[in-house]
């Protein structure tokens, strides 16, 4: 059994990165895997991941008493033995929202080493389009030393027929995860 932390980033629910989360986390479920999931997209103002500090010298943001992130994701991916990041392609890069849970690794690095990884991204574009997410993802994985189970970089994901060819690639790759 793995215990395994999956980050989503996208704001829109329904849609299609929340399909290729949800087809992993039901294969990774199906081998009685430890399942985390945090939708950073879907937090809203009550919760946010940073919060702009305008009376602290020196600072340009600062964490909030009442932060999530500190509290639970990252006591959760420091535990984990998989991470899966799942986020939608905007302009060319990934989603802002699971980028700022991203950046709060960085007091972490050491700590978060060597465990491994698999990459869900959509996009209504082409693989063409993905290159750079795809680029930033494989650079993020080998600095991290996050050997990858499986990625799926699912282009062209408003094509319902397409969208669920990738999703059943997502179940597969966590229905591989013991």
């Amino acid at each position: 059994m793995a215990k395994i932390v999956i980050l989503t980033g996208s704001p829109h629910n329904p849609g299609t990165s929340k399909t290729l989360a949800d087809a992993f986390e039901k294969g990774a479920r199906e081998n009685n895997n430890q399942i985390y999931r945090y939708d950073a997209g879907l937090q809203g103002a009550d919760n946010p991941h940073f919060l702009q500090l305008k009376k602290t010298a020196g600072m340009e943001v600062g964490i909030p008493d009442n932060d999530l992130v500190e509290k639970e994701v990252l006591p959760k991916l420091l535990d984990a033995d998989v991470v899966v990041l799942v986020g939608s392609m905007y302009y060319f890069g990934i989603n802002a929202q699971l980028k700022a849970v991203i950046d709060r690794f960085y007091d972490y690095n050491h700590e978060l080493k060597d465990k491994h990884s698999v990459i869900l991204m959509t996009a209504y574009g082409t693989q063409e389009d993905m290159a750079a997410i795809k680029l930033h993802m494989q650079l993020l994985q080998k600095y991290m030393r996050w050997p990858s189970l499986g990625d799926v970089y699912a282009d062209d994901s408003w094509n319902s027929d397409k969208l669920q060819k990738h999703a059943q690639e997502a179940y597969e790759i966590g229905h591989q995860i013991h």
